[in-house]
This record gives structure tokens, C-alpha cells and sequence, in this order.
């Protein structure tokens, strides 16, 4: 609670004694390439690499000592595995391809903390990002004769990362994990949101756990922060007519869940299987009430907390009064 009650965000805080020294510098390099590539003839481009971390929040100066320490923005973002690990002892990253599994088979590829990568923020997603843009089931668009891969689903895809990373609580016992499954995509990350979920499908609203993180995400051309991002990914998927984006705390296990279900939406595809179980009948039910069988049938539930993600409905009008109706619901 202390520390999410700081509008100048947790990931801020200067970390003392901890310094260039454990930095994994081949990941700042890589940092420093993307940021001149997207931000040319920028004011940064020849500072040194503790003047340019400085300006970017990686590092700060300690007002009393005068000493420039590392910042836990700069330490996750681009540090050493053993600095991290140090620091923050439940830090864990995992990515699994999980297409075509079986019981023999839990996932095909899995990218995770083993000693062999310099495990920090980064080299995380600058590795999965790209995995989980390869093989998206939607077709290419054409600019004359450039074929265009960049579509709506893939920045959306890139949003919904970005998001589990600058959200998370990397403080608490929990696993930034990204799961890639052939209908659909899930981003975990530890920690609770710090704005009501209605809110954010409202959009509009930005509350960031690491707002230093988010903004080293957006100087290399990745993520938002004015409320919008979410959006961007309920429009991807609404103009792809696949279910609405599940998004959910989970207060036991202290994380929360993007679900990104590459399912169609269209009503008339489940027509038929409706007509069968309830006939006639179905003629009795409004748009939104189709919208609740129809989400209760690809998510094999229903909650009013979805519902309002959903639906329009007020929440109180989705508990109503026993109706005639109430078989069917």
C-alpha cells in the first residue's frame, strides 16, 4: 500500500550502492541503437552512458551524497541477473508456447530465467515480442506493393506486454508470465491493478505501477500512457469481431490476467447451437442478453464483473428480480 500510494511511482527509488557495475551494458547498447533509430537528431544522442541513464530515470543522484546510484526502474530494465536477483529475490519471467500441447507435451518453447541470458526487463521482451507476433491468423494488408505486417492485432499485441511489464509488482511473490496458445494470448503479471477494471474498459484512465519503466517502453516506440492503450486493444480485437478481452485481478494468487481469445463474436455463429437449446424462446431475449449466452458459451461462464465489460448494462440491472425470463438465463 506504501508504495503504490506514491504518484511518483515505486520504480523511481534510488537503489544505494548499486551502480553501473550492474548494469548489463550489451542491453543498454541495444536500448541506446533502438532509441536512435526512433528518435533521430534527439539532444541525447551524445551524452555518456550515465548521462543518458540519467535522463531516462535509470539512474539518479542522491541529493545528501551527491553519488549517482541506480533507480529500480534502471535495475530491472536493464540490469545484471545477479544485481536483480539481489534486490528483488522473487523476480521470474517465463514465456510458453503452448500450441497443439497435450498431456505428454505441456508447451513446445519456453523462454525463461536459466542462466543463459542476462534476465532483466528488456532482453525479455525485445526476445518474446517477437515470438508472439510470428504466426497471428490474420491476413496482411497491401501499400501498393509493401506488404504491410504492422496491423492493428500486432500493436495491440505489443500494448498488452508493455502493460503486464509497467503494472507489475515485482516486489511480491509472482511471475511476469506471457502464455501463446494457438486461439489466444494471456499476460500475467504479480500485483493488483490500482483503478477498478470497469475503469479500464472504460478507458481514459492511467494509474502505472512504474511509470519510469513506461516511459523508457515509450521512448523506443512502445506503450502509452494517457489511458489509451487498453483501448487500442479492445478496438483490435472488436474490429477483428473476436471476443471481448478478458482482464482480471486474482486476489489469491496476487496477479492479474489478460486473456486475448482469437474467437469470432459474430452472434450468428452461435445461433444455431442457441436455437437448439432454447427454440422459440430465444426470440424473447434482447442484444444484450444474446451477448451474456453467447460470452457464457465461449468462456464458459459468466460474472457481473465481465458483463460490465461486455455489456453497456449498468451493474445493478444485470442482478434483476425473478422475470419469466430467468429459465433461459
Amino acid at each position: 500500500m506504501f508504495r503504490d500510494a506514491s504518484e511518483k511511482g515505486f520504480d523511481s527509488s534510488i537503489l544505494e550502492y548499486y551502480d553501473m557495475d550492474d548494469l548489463d551494458m550489451p542491453t543498454v547498447n541495444r536500448y541506446r541503437n533502438r532509441f536512435s533509430v526512433i528518435n533521430l537528431n534527439h539532444a541525447w544522442h551524445n551524452l555518456t552512458d550515465e548521462e543518458f541513464l540519467i535522463q531516462l530515470g535509470a539512474m539518479d543522484k542522491d541529493r545528501k551524497t551527491k553519488k549517482v546510484w541506480l533507480t529500480v526502474a534502471g535495475l530491472l530494465m536493464f540490469g545484471k541477473s545477479v544485481s536483480i536477483r539481489s534486490y528483488f529475490p522473487y523476480f521470474d519471467l517465463d514465456y510458453l508456447k503452448m500450441v497443439d500441447v497435450d498431456e505428454d507435451l505441456r508447451y513446445n518453447e519456453r523462454f525463461t530465467i536459466d542462466g543463459r541470458w542476462e534476465s532483466n526487463l528488456f532482453n525479455f521482451f525485445t526476445v518474446v515480442i517477437n515470438k508472439l507476433s510470428e504466426d497471428i491468423p490474420i491476413p496482411f494488408k497491401l501499400n501498393g506493393i509493401t506488404r504491410i505486417d504492422d496491423t492493428p492485432v500486432h500493436r495491440a499485441i505489443r500494448e498488452a506486454f508493455v502493460n503486464a511489464i509497467v503494472h507489475g509488482d515485482y516486489s511480491v511473490q509472482g511471475t511476469l508470465r506471457i502464455k501463446k496458445f494457438k486461439d489466444r494470448f494471456e499476460f500475467y503479471n504479480p500485483g493488483c491493478l490500482k483503478i477498478p477494471v470497469a475503469d479500464i474498459y472504460k478507458g481514459g484512465t492511467s494509474k502505472c505501477r512504474n511509470p519510469f519503466i513506461q516511459k523508457m517502453f515509450r521512448m523506443i516506440g512502445f506503450g502509452e500512457n494517457i489511458g489509451s492503450g487498453f483501448f487500442k486493444i479492445l478496438k483490435a480485437w472488436k474490429e477483428q469481431q473476436w471476443a471481448v478481452p478478458i482482464l482480471e485481478e486474482r486476489f489469491v494468487t496476487n496477479e492479474v490476467v489478460l486473456k486475448l481469445n482469437m474467437i469470432s463474436l459474430v452472434p450468428e455463429v452461435y445461433m444455431g447451437k442457441l436455437k437448439e437449446i432454447y427454440g422459440n424462446s430465444l426470440d424473447l431475449l434482447n442484444a444484450d442478453e444474446i451477448k451474456i449466452l453467447v460470452t457464457a458459451i465461449t468462456e464458459d461462464e459468466v460474472t457481473n464483473a465481465r458483463m460490465q465489460c461486455v455489456t453497456d448494462l449498468h451493474p445493478c440491472l444485470l442482478y434483476t428480480s425473478p422475470s419469466p425470463r430467468d429459465g433461459l438465463l
